[in-house]
């Protein structure tokens, strides 16, 4: 059975970054860490996928510097899925970037 999971969460782009192509460039580097394959960047969105799954990764601005960025993950299995989708969004959450 398919299965598509998603996580949204506030996201302030610091001077540390400079700004969310920089940020995404940074995503792109990551995911490719966690070991997705095809991993792409766009001005909407990065995505990538492991085998069973594709994640993609977008922001949304709130207003200045600030952006929901949303993690979804669409895949095979229920399991695989969300247990992929769960890793990316903690990953992402531990980035720190300093000013």
């Amino acid at each position: 059975m398919a299965a598509l999971f998603w996580d949204n969460h506030r996201r302030d782009i610091t001077e540390g970054v400079g700004n969310i192509g920089a940020l995404r460039i940074v995503i792109e580097n990551t995911l490719k860490e966690m070991g997705f394959s095809d991993v792409r960047r766009s001005d909407f969105d990065v995505f990538g996928s492991k085998p069973g799954v594709v994640v993609s990764v977008a922001h949304f601005p709130i207003g200045g510097r600030s952006f929901f960025e949303v993690v979804m993950a669409a895949g095979d299995s229920g399991d695989l899925t969300k247990n992929t989708r769960d890793g990316v969004v903690n990953k992402l959450r531990s980035l720190v970037f300093f000013d």
